[in-house]
């Protein structure tokens, strides 16, 4: 076999595997092309019964896991495992279930700070199921209202980004993922209000609500308690000598009570929830309090500073 024969073997060789890596190259090129009508994150659609984790990033929230528990209940990784917001994560299974790939646009760097396709503008979602395997990469970015459809980018391929439907009310705000507000208490539902050991019914609670400023900052913080963290009750089982506690009980006209134990630790504010019930007790008000019961159990939440300091006014003990 002369060398002439070899070296053309070789090269003819050569040839072949460059052809055929561009055929397969530019194939996985189209193939981001030809995926109208599927499913946007089409794997955690397929292992939507072993998904495990669901881990949601942006640049001004930072990174948050949402994430299954063996019970089968989600929970907020960050917060302690948390009780999650049943609002967000039912919105996410309906963006799963529910998006389809309207239409598909080649990309480029300008293309995807436009629509909000970069970490740094929009909301990275990656999925993995209970091994910790990868199921879907993408991040969401621009809504288009008239259209009703989100541009998303799928690492699945780099080429492309897809006009997808289907995906509302998705938030990548950890605060958007936690049961907010914490107490939303109407004050036109009170039938009494005791203030360490101190009673007020429904009249003089109306009445101080038109002749005190106290007692309606009061009325305002019980109708839309936040809070800023949480931790578990037994964190604080050792609190310092000069821990002030007020007591504020709150009992509603559907039976519900409410047992505010409010805590000044230093300068910080926080409120240890309990629920309980009076003999005359409605059907509404036992399926709101078993409903809610759970989220208050084994927690403390800690108040806004501005509501920690409404709750310990010293005029509300007149």
């Amino acid at each position: 076999m002369t060398k002439k024969y070899i070296l053309g073997s070789i090269l003819f060789v050569l040839t072949s595997l460059l052809i055929l890596a561009g055929v397969w190259g530019y194939s996985r090129y189209r193939q981001g092309a030809n995926v109208r009508g599927e499913y946007a994150l089409s794997a955690t659609r397929d292992k939507i019964n072993y998904l495990g984790n669901i881990k949601i990033s942006t640049s001004s929230g930072g990174e948050f896991n949402i994430h299954r528990l063996s019970d089968g209940s989600w929970r907020f990784k960050e917060a302690k495992d948390y009780y999650v917001n049943e609002d967000m994560l039912a919105s996410f299974f309906r963006m799963v279930k529910n998006s389809v790939i309207v239409s598909v646009l080649p990309v480029d760097d300008e293309f995807l700070q436009q629509n909000n396709l970069t970490k740094e503008t929009g909301i990275k979602v990656e999925t993995y199921d209970y091994d910790g395997k990868l199921l879907d990469k993408v991040i969401l970015g621009k809504w288009i209202p008239e259209q009703q459809l989100m541009m998303i980018k799928s690492s699945a391929n780099e080429h492309y980004a897809y006009a997808v439907s289907a995906i509302n009310n998705f938030s990548g705000s950890p605060q958007d993922w936690i049961p907010y507000p914490l107490l939303n208490i109407k004050t036109s539902e009170i039938k009494s209000v005791i203030i360490n050991g101190n009673k007020k019914d429904y009249r003089e609670f109306n009445k101080l609500l038109s002749s005190s400023s106290a007692w309606r900052e009061l009325a305002r913080v019980l109708d839309f308690v936040e809070y800023q963290g949480l931790t578990y009750k037994s964190d604080l089982a050792d609190l310092p000598p000069d821990t002030k506690v007020r007591q504020i009980d709150v009992l509603m006209l559907t039976g519900m009570f409410y047992k505010l134990t409010v805590l000044n630790v230093g300068t910080s504010y926080w409120v240890l929830i309990s629920m309980d019930a009076q003999k005359v007790f409605t059907r509404e008000a036992i399926n709101v309090a078993a409903d809610t019961y759970r989220y208050y159990a084994d927690w403390v939440f800690q108040l806004m500073e501005e509501q920690g300091k409404a709750l310990f006014n010293g005029e509300l003990l007149n």
